[in-house]
């Protein structure tokens, strides 16, 4: 055994230079091709001129929090051997910041932040994560790959071993911004209005003024234009205006959110809107359309990594049309009151159970990113779990399965279990 672990530790699954020259200007529909199309795990080296820059990026990361001071620190960043000279840096993050062990913190890189125009592959920022809450590192990729494959505007998302200033961090997520060119990308236009969901983002009616919604929707322009048609929507899905439901479907991508919600709760992801937490999401105002799109994000607490509501048997057989009666959810009993928008979202997770979200095609999946990884999550002794955990967690479920909160459930045994009752449930 020791051998055996000697010889995974030797090194680690090096990317080969994909970017023999980085091209800052290119269409934006190719952005990011390279960095996410290609099946290997990149090198992303950090390097500040501070000999430990940990202090100082703790210190920045209070300040935004408490303060909220927009600061980077200035690095030069070198990925898969191309160079990035002066590029800003940060530590992002709520949950994986406060209460993940050690300094292996999540990561924000702007390499445009400095040097404008200066982009990895197209990309001006770039989001590292580190797999809070996941032994087996493949929960976020999963749940982001699923949407992605379904047509979805969600992020995308890769692997990366990370180095700062020479030293070995361990594995992360490489998950793509959700910005501009992310909308570009996404929807062929990005001058709409564009709002990201904190916490108290709950859809609740708060009445006319912007002022009242403006912690809870934080503007990514930094202005209040767009806020007039966020709140004619919330008024609607409330019943505050004599609206026919065909205005709505004209003011909301319906269909998408739908199927968003339908994903999210198969996979039990519980840190988004329609499980619990009512946060991880932005609304875009498509200019094409004039809809308002739905957009996920954060992915980490798939296959139910954590609940503070449910055992491991309520988390496995929950129901599809859950809504967390503790917390005040108007869109979810909105969208979930109206019989069509019922059998779209029941007919579209049918859809899905019969070949899609399937024991085979994501134990399938399962098997193939655990063969990539593993040599680099061995070689992580920054990570939250153990070598063994990490093994387990493939398979077999971590922690006490009565206590919420205290377990983390195996991928494949939670897989299992989550269809075979849907199946049950749904009579398939």
């Amino acid at each position: 055994m020791n051998r055996f672990l000697n010889i995974l530790m030797l090194g680690l699954l090096y990317a080969s230079p994909i970017f023999a020259q980085d091209v800052s200007e290119k269409k934006d529909s190719l952005c990011g091709d390279r960095i996410f199309g290609v099946d290997v795990i990149h090198e992303v080296r950090i390097s500040f001129l501070q000999s430990n820059p940990w202090d100082s990026l703790f210190l920045m990361k209070k300040e935004r929090d408490s303060l909220e001071i927009k600061k980077y620190m200035q690095a030069n960043v070198e990925v898969d051997g191309v160079k990035f000279y002066s590029s800003g840096v940060r530590i992002k993050g709520e949950s994986s910041f406060e209460f993940y062990p050690g300094k292996k913190k999540s990561l924000k890189i702007n390499f445009g932040k400095y040097i404008k125009k200066q982009k990895l592959d197209g990309l001006k920022t770039i989001n590292l994560n580190n797999a809070f809450r996941d032994p087996s590192f493949l929960r976020e990729k999963l749940y982001l790959d699923f949407m992605r494959k379904e047509g979805l505007p969600a992020p995308r998302c890769t692997y990366a071993n990370v180095y700062v200033n020479g030293e070995y961090m361990g594995l992360y997520s490489l998950v793509e911004e959700i910005n501009k060119g992310f909308l570009k990308r996404n929807f062929q236009n990005k001058k709409g209005a564009f709002f990201k969901g904190e916490p108290k983002a709950s859809f609740e009616f708060l009445g006319d003024q912007i002022i009242d919604y403006q912690n809870s929707y934080r503007n990514k322009k930094d202005s209040i234009d767009g806020f007039s048609d966020l709140i004619d929507l919330i008024k609607v899905v409330n019943g505050k205006e004599n609206e026919a439901l065909v205005d709505f479907e004209e003011m909301f991508n319906i269909e998408d959110c739908l199927k968003i919600f339908a994903i999210t709760n198969l996979f039990v992801n519980i840190d988004a809107y329609n499980i619990h937490y009512r946060h991880n999401f932005y609304l875009y105002k498509n200019k094409q359309t004039e809809k308002f799109e739905w957009i996920p994000y954060d992915g980490n607490y798939a296959f139910c990594a954590f609940s503070p509501e449910f055992n491991l048997e309520q988390a496995q057989q929950l129901d599809i049309f859950y809504q967390y009666e503790k917390k005040n959810s108007p869109l979810m009993k909105f969208i979930f009151a109206n019989s069509e928008y019922r059998k779209f979202y029941l007919d579209y997770i049918n859809h899905l159970l019969d070949d899609k979200f399937s024991k085979i095609a994501l134990g399938d999946e399962i098997d193939k990113l655990t063969l990539r990884i593993r040599r680099s999550v061995y070689y992580d002794t920054h990570k939250m779990y153990s070598n063994e955990d990490f093994e387990k967690n493939i398979n077999e479920t971590i922690g006490d399965y009565n206590d919420a909160g205290a377990f983390i459930p195996g991928l494949k045994s939670f897989l299992n279990k989550r269809i075979d009752f849907l199946n049950k449930e749904l009579k398939k």
